[in-house]
Formats: C-alpha cells, sequence, structure tokens
C-alpha cells in the first residue's frame, strides 16, 4: 500500500514560506499513532526538499529503512539504505507496486504527494489537521489539473489534532 502520512495548518499549508514546521511543535506530543504507523512502511520515497531537511537532524531518523529520494541529481552523500530515483514518478509508482514488501510512505512535499494523488498510486492519505492558521506558506497540495475524489474512511480526534484518512475509491 502506498500511503501519506502528512500534517497541515487549518489553512493547509505544510511549512511557513521559508520551509519551516515550527508551527508542529506545540503538538509533537499528541498521540497520533505515529509509531504504529511507521512499524508498518518498509520503503519511504521523499523528494530532494523533504531529504534535505530530515538531514538537518542529529541523526537520520529513517535508519533500517529503505528510503529513495526523487532527484534528478544526486546529493553529495546518502545516508545508509537511501538511494536517488530519477527515472521519474511513473516508473517509481511501476517499481514500488511490484517490489515493496511493506506500506510504501511519501513522506512529506505536497509536490510529491500530488504527483502520487494525480496518478491515482496514492492508496490511503492520513492527514492531520492542526489548529493554526499560518496565513501563507507552502500549500499541503499544489495546484494541479488532475481532479480526483478520495473517500474519507476515518475521523479521529488526537488531543488538538483532527486525524482525517481518505482512501482512492474503490
Amino acid at each position: 500500500m502506498i500511503r501519506g502520512f502528512i500534517a497541515a495548518s487549518l489553512d493547509g499549508y505544510i511549512a511557513d514560506p521559508q520551509g519551516s514546521v515550527t508551527f508542529l511543535a506545540p503538538y509533537e506530543d499528541e498521540p497520533a499513532g505515529y509509531d504504529s504507523f511507521i512499524a508498518t512502511v518498509g520503503t519511504l520515497v521523499m523528494g530532494r526538499r523533504t531529504f534535505e531537511a530530515c538531514c538537518d537532524f542529529a541523526d537520520w531518523p529513517y535508519l533500517g529503512k529503505r528510503t529513495l529520494v526523487v532527484s534528478s541529481t544526486a546529493p553529495a552523500s546518502l545516508p545508509p539504505e537511501t538511494e536517488v530515483w530519477s527515472l521519474g514518478v511513473p516508473a517509481l509508482i511501476s517499481h514500488l507496486r511490484t517490489r515493496a514488501e511493506q506500506d510504501v510512505w511519501v513522506v512529506g512535499g505536497g509536490q510529491l504527494q500530488r504527483a502520487f494523488l494525480d496518478a491515482e498510486a496514492l492508496d490511503r492519505l492520513d492527514l492531520f489537521v492542526v489548529p493554526v492558521l499560518l496565513g501563507t506558506g507552502i500549500p499541503l497540495f499544489p495546484s494541479s489539473d488532475h481532479r480526483q475524489s478520495l473517500v474519507l474512511a476515518d475521523l479521529t480526534r488526537h488531543g488538538q489534532l483532527a486525524h482525517m484518512v481518505f482512501e482512492r475509491p474503490a
């Protein structure tokens, strides 16, 4: 299963205009199910900007997980089990569908998640809405000419977070 698992502000932004996600800090301790989610994931897919943001952490947060960085250029160094994918999203989707033994997480980056949605390849999207209005920033999903409907499969509350689960229609 190819999944998204992402948080956004109430007005639909995943980061401020500079790419910072500090608005999420007050909600880090909300019991949102991340540990049980990441236990199901065997492969992570992320864009170059998300990869670079993850490299700023003190330690690589995805040890033991295969990571594919979608980019046309290779970063200077890569953590263990990490490789660059430059063959495009359609080929990546085909690769993931035939090779992934566990769930695949399209990590962060609204642009990459939008590409998977446009290809109708995101099977499930866990969206956490944070009660903050940023006013401007990096949108959850950039504009697209492709319209797609999803099915609301679940809606729960984790403290101050609204957790919506969307799935592709059967």
